[in-house]
């Protein structure tokens, strides 16, 4: 199988990390149904001028030549409180600056209705994609459903090669580029910890005693969204950040003699299914939402939330008297489990009537006026040194060190004919939170959706008798 250019996160990071303490050291999953009718809706009204943004100012002096156009564009529904407003300015920039292109932007887009968009034939003429976190850009561009860019003359001087990797596949570009890291660390509420004289751990045992404290209190200590895929799988990633960094970072840059049955990261698979058992996620983790989650900790019924970088002024404007940490892990050591960001990431239908048009929206979207409206809005960690950062983010960055996070290393070693993302964060996931795997045999089902680079390892897992996905 064809790999991209070998990388890592961490000098790139520690690079970006070294830059912001040195400006300030010493200083919805039930919306689904929602969406398919939303979706049947846009489809059938097409251009509807009614539906559409305002254009930009008519006195504009940018205004191009050329017929007007409207571009279906498709937003993250999941996404769409944090995202309206600073798409919203974005969206009016852009059609101020290109007054014969019109953007008929919807917050549509779920997994299903790409879905839906791909099997019907009616994708937009934009929508968002996640680069290399998952497999589902690679499966796009691979069957024909993304337009190549590489004619298009996008400008890429300013962002890193990662960056430019993750819109890549087999060597050609499919996306506009993310110009923010995430991270997931841990929400605290600093009244709770108060109360019951409790300060954030300095290490993985001092983590695990102020666990077991609030459980002999009758206190949630860690709010977990058991039926949400996505965000339940948050606290696993800092887990397999702290007990197998060396091997997530081998596993991601293609190094032969590293297998996900290795005891670290069994042992960080293992993890997930104890702090299940030992009561850590309160009783009713199975059953709560998403809404469930996060209200249990604003409404102080936990007394933690594991969450990303991205919800950060969240909570940071929830009433709750709010601290944060990175879990360490059993030397002291703050291990960030990291990606980049794709709310900036969009790619064109290789169906769109209006290609040019669209790849202009997509140069926007990479350009430094975009990303630092975006950035001031949502309070973004930025991987590019001309961004300006909002002071919050330096909570964000006291950690000591970064890896992929597990998701991005499987949907870089799963198989062609596999998702192993999917079947990391839906499946594997919800039966170590029931009890029904253990460490090992997670690790040996994943195994079975995933390709080493070393051939003989591939054999070796294949003879071993794994589980089937």
């Amino acid at each position: 199988m064809e790999r991209n250019a070998a990388r890592t996160y961490n000098r790139r990071h520690r690079e970006t990390k070294e830059m912001w303490w040195s400006m300030y050291g010493p200083m919805n999953k039930r919306l689904h149904a929602a969406a398919f009718l939303l979706l049947a809706f846009v489809l059938s009204a097409g251009c509807s001028k009614g539906d559409s943004l305002r254009a930009g100012d008519p006195d504009a002096t940018s205004k191009a030549a050329g017929p007007q156009v409207t571009l279906q564009v498709w937003g993250d529904l999941g996404n769409q409180v944090a995202l309206e407003a600073s798409f919203r300015r974005i969206n009016e920039n852009f059609m101020r600056l290109h007054p014969n292109i019109r953007l008929n932007y919807k917050y549509v887009q779920t997994p299903e209705s790409l879905d839906f968009g791909v099997l019907s034939n009616e994708l937009p003429d934009v929508f968002y994609v996640q680069g290399n976190k998952t497999t589902k850009m690679r499966e796009l561009a691979l069957n024909g459903y993304l337009l190549p860019l590489d004619d298009y003359g996008l400008d890429l001087r300013r962002f890193p090669e990662g960056a430019v990797q993750y819109g890549t596949v087999d060597g050609t570009l499919y996306s506009s580029l993310p110009a923010f890291m995430d991270t997931q660390l841990v929400y605290y509420n600093k009244d709770v910890f108060r109360k019951y004289d409790l300060a954030p751990p300095r290490t993985w045992d001092d983590f695990v005693s102020l666990l077991d404290v609030l459980v002999s209190r009758g206190v949630t200590p860690i709010s977990m969204p058991g039926t949400e895929y996505k965000e339940r799988s948050w606290l696993s990633y800092a887990f397999l950040a702290l007990f197998a960094p060396e091997q997530s970072e081998a596993l991601m840059n293609d190094k032969s003699g590293v297998r996900l049955t290795d005891p670290e990261i069994v042992q960080g698979l293992q993890a997930f299914r104890d702090f299940a058992e030992k009561g850590y996620f309160g009783r009713d983790y199975v059953t709560q939402d998403r809404v469930g989650w996060q209200l249990s900790f604003t409404n102080g019924d936990a007394a933690m939330i594991v969450d990303g970088s991205w919800n950060n002024l969240l909570y940071e404007n929830s009433g709750v008297n709010v601290g944060k940490f990175y879990v360490p892990n059993p030397e002291g050591k703050r291990i960030a489990p990291i990606s980049y960001n794709n709310w900036t990431t969009y790619a064109v239908s290789r169906n769109s009537k209006y290609p040019d048009q669209a790849v202009e929206y997509l140069k926007y979207l990479n350009s430094r006026e975009a990303q630092q409206l975006l950035g001031d809005d949502t309070g973004m960690i930025p991987i590019l040194d001309d961004i300006e950062p909002q002071p919050s983010i330096q909570d964000l960055m006291s950690y000591d060190d970064g890896v992929d996070n597990f998701t991005t290393i499987m949907a870089h070693l799963s198989k062609r004919d596999m998702d192993a993302p999917a079947l990391y964060r839906q499946t594997v996931l919800a039966e170590l939170l029931t009890s029904k795997l253990d460490g090992r045999e997670a690790a040996e089902l994943l195994e079975q959706a995933i390709d080493y680079v070393d051939p003989k390892l591939n054999e070796t897992a294949t003879n071993q008798g794994g589980s089937t996905p």
